[in-house]
């Protein structure tokens, strides 16, 4: 990666929580989550020069086509980070260092299994109450009206936010790549606006020290050991949390792979465990 990508995309190791005002020339910042091709994060970027636009991608190909298409309309007023939002916002922000939050039309994850990764749940509105400035606000675009309207209601049990009427293919200053292809098909788009009241405060997660290398005794062949804990499952301390062992794999030097996933208030951990014998 070349020094000037570095400058953009965001070091892992930087200091938390990052202070993002000292980067932005007015104070103010703006951030929009799932930035895609980068198109919106460079509107945003040109539209308020002097405001620090932070874009959060999940995707580690649009984070570099965001960070290059940044580079090529020589803008310095946009920092990009790679990773889940649902951990960067509440870990990498301080509490209401964000003016606005955007979501550019967000996958509405429709199926049953997939609700927690929804903006429709309870804790993506008190991470945005964590976030978001008083008088600032989060809006929304999808093509999915049932999406905003459950969107808005969960929202509004939040004593800490209200909102502007759902709006129907609403006149936004700057339509998107997706946005664009579908008013061509005719197809309806909607926007909620959901406007911050006043001050929340969600705890940070803390940092525990955890072993990385632990020692057990088994009698077992490996190959035995790995197939009787393939999908094994369970929950974290206190019942907080899942995991499970997904797949298991050895190699021909017989060393043994787990994949594990885990998931933490929505938040899912994909890595592997080494066993040596």
């Amino acid at each position: 990666m070349t020094w000037e990508l570095r400058r953009i995309i965001v070091d892992e190791n930087i200091d938390l929580p990052v202070d993002w005002r000292s980067m932005s020339p007015s104070g103010r910042v703006f951030v929009e989550i799932g930035f895609g091709n980068g198109e919106f994060l460079e509107y945003l970027a040109k539209t308020y020069p002097d405001i620090l636009i932070v874009g959060i991608e999940v995707s580690q190909w649009c984070v570099a086509k965001g960070a290059r298409r940044t580079l090529s309309a020589g803008l310095d007023n946009v920092r990009i980070m790679h990773g889940d939002a649902r951990f960067l916002l509440r870990n990498c922000f301080a509490p209401e260092s964000a003016e606005r939050v955007y979501m550019n039309f967000p996958c509405p994850w429709p199926k049953t299994r997939h609700a927690s990764r929804r903006v429709t749940v309870p804790l993506f509105a008190d991470l945005m109450a964590y976030l978001i400035t008083p008088g600032g606000y989060f809006e929304l675009a999808t093509d999915v009206d049932w999406y905003a309207q459950e969107t808005a209601e969960t929202f509004l049990y939040s004593p800490h936010f209200g909102a502007d009427p759902i709006e129907k293919d609403p006149k936004r200053p700057y339509l998107t790549k997706y946005e664009r292809k579908w008013r061509a098909m005719g197809k309806n788009t909607w926007r909620l606006t959901l406007h911050k009241r006043d001050t929340y405060a969600v705890k940070n997660i803390e940092d525990e020290n955890c072993p990385t290398e632990m020692e057990c005794e088994s009698e077992m062949k490996l190959e035995d050991l790995l197939a009787g804990i393939k999908d094994a499952e369970g929950r974290g301390v206190g019942e907080k949390g899942h995991w499970v062992f997904r797949e298991t794999f050895i190699s021909d030097s017989g060393v043994g792979l787990i994949l594990v996933i885990t998931t933490d208030d929505g938040f899912e951990q994909h890595f592997y465990l080494k066993v040596i014998p």
